[in-house]
């Protein structure tokens, strides 16, 4: 038996290995079980739609993309505090799979569950004026409520002649494992930080 997770608006219910569907004369169809991807976008989507449903974070964005170059998922939800302005810090949570994975476990190929799963990265869209010091406190700031298990990186850009002397910063958070259904748990723990990180980076913006 094999678990399809759901949280907030969504029903826990099981699923069973390869089931088959539309048994008739007509022929044979054959569905599979939600992959390691659906499980934990759907986790993950649940998550983020109970905040947005009581009015404490505004979802600006979502992502859902097959890449047939590559045979890969993407997914992606974006979302802001909801009593703040448009122009705030907004937070991104990423989820994405290749081929590999996907092959392997629609295909149920003698591999090991552990090796099975998928990417996860977060990331926050912000602005700074002082380069030392704004970097300097965000960095401290986000190793507070994350630690050192994720790493964090920090990517400034600004447009040519643009006289605001404001950067754009996009702060990159990768962990060094692949998320697999026995860490679903973990995809809640993570919206939560990423709505604490996102109050904190707010207030280091409203700082300049």
């Amino acid at each position: 038996m094999k678990k399809i997770y759901h949280l907030g608006l969504y029903d826990w219910t099981d699923a069973r290995k390869s089931e088959k569907i539309g048994n008739s004369k007509r022929g044979h169809v054959v569905m599979f079980d939600p992959t390691i991807f659906e499980n934990l976008k759907v986790v993950a989507e649940g998550a983020v739609y109970d905040l947005d449903l009581i009015g404490q974070i505004v979802v600006t964005n979502r992502v859902d993309q097959v890449d047939l170059a590559k045979l890969s998922r993407h997914y992606s939800i974006t979302f802001r505090r909801a009593d703040v302005s448009q122009n705030s810090v907004q937070g991104k949570l990423q989820i994405d799979v290749g081929a590999h994975d996907l092959s392997s476990e629609i295909l149920e190929k003698d591999i090991e569950d552990n090796d099975l799963g998928c990417t996860v990265e977060v990331t926050f869209f912000t602005k700074v004026n002082d380069i030392e010091n704004d970097c300097s406190a965000i960095q401290l700031s986000l190793l507070t409520i994350w630690g050192n298990r994720p790493s964090i990186t920090q990517q400034l850009s600004f447009f040519y002649e643009d006289r605001t002397k404001q950067l754009s910063n996009s702060i990159c958070l990768k962990f060094d494992r692949k998320i697999a259904e026995a860490q679903v748990g973990d995809l809640p723990i993570i919206v939560d930080h990423m709505v604490e990180s996102i109050d904190r980076l707010n207030e280091i913006l409203n700082k300049n």
